[in-house]
């Protein structure tokens, strides 16, 4: 019998304790006052505010021989920034940035323009990878998407990257086919803006309608060290693409390997 009075009595004093607990909680509160726990400071937002991240062009016109794009960003941070490199997704991209640094609340752009002459037709994306420094690293991708018509007028390779290790001349083909009909499409002249390659004229080809235009890129030699950027530029008699342009990279030899290909210097007496 007396066990159960004991146990009775502990059950009301829990029950108690239970009922009691949330107001002696709140009187704590009351005295003590409470205590904001300090926010961790957050990651530096990005210095450069885009005004657009996509471009889309829709359907380009059958004779566009380029299609633009244009992308404005101001710095609203209170560092400078420096860009470091402008990283496109497709040879045939060709961006434009004038200036490098950007000092705070200062706004610039630059243009993205791509030849459309050595696409194939269809939904298009491609990007460039905007690298620049503010407090940090930082990389912003911008995107263009449009769309191209089926092609009449196609130059194969639309970008030549041409690998110069060793001596002794090189030769490499460009394309240009004209599936259009009636059309008395020629080639007038070809250049190479590098002082590293030339470009001569090759056979012309005909056949079931199709005109085929050869050309040949040649290096003569051994090219310096690096990378060295060019353009082949070919001039036509068709009003609607009087030039097309094939952007040209030439990776000339690491600087051990042009040690090793060089002659012995004689021997001094």
């Amino acid at each position: 019998m007396r066990d159960k009075i004991t146990h009775s009595k502990w059950t009301r004093r829990i029950l108690l304790s239970l009922a009691i607990l949330p107001f002696a909680t709140a009187i704590f509160a009351h005295w003590t006052g409470s205590r904001v726990q300090p926010s961790l400071a957050g990651k530096p937002k990005p210095a450069l505010a885009f005004e657009t991240y996509l471009v889309d062009t829709g359907l380009v016109k059958e004779t566009a021989r380029t299609v633009g794009a244009r992308f404005r960003f101001k710095n609203l941070s209170e560092h400078t920034v420096t860009v470091k490199e402008l990283i496109p997704s497709c040879g045939c991209l060709n961006p434009q940035l004038q200036k490098k640094v950007y000092l705070p609340n200062e706004a610039g752009e630059f243009q993205l323009k791509m030849e459309t002459a050595g696409e194939s037709p269809g939904q298009k994306e491609y990007f460039v990878d905007f690298r620049y420094e503010d407090s940090e690293e930082r990389t912003t991708r911008l995107t263009l998407k449009l769309e191209l018509p089926i092609r009449r007028l196609v130059v194969k390779p639309k970008a030549l990257v041409i690998y110069q290790f060793t001596p002794g001349r090189t030769t490499h083909p460009i394309t240009v086919s004209d599936y259009r009909s009636g059309k008395d499409f020629e080639i007038i002249s070809v250049e190479s803006t590098s002082k590293y390659a030339k470009v001569e004229l090759g056979k012309l080809e005909q056949k079931d309608g199709l005109r085929q235009q050869k050309l040949e890129v040649i290096v003569e030699d051994i090219v310096p060290p690096g990378k060295h950027n060019g353009l082949i530029v070919i001039k036509t008699n068709d009003a609607d693409f009087p030039e097309l342009f094939v952007p040209l990279i030439i990776q000339g030899p690491d600087q051990q390997t042009v040690q090793k290909n060089k002659p012995n210097s004689p021997k001094a007496n």
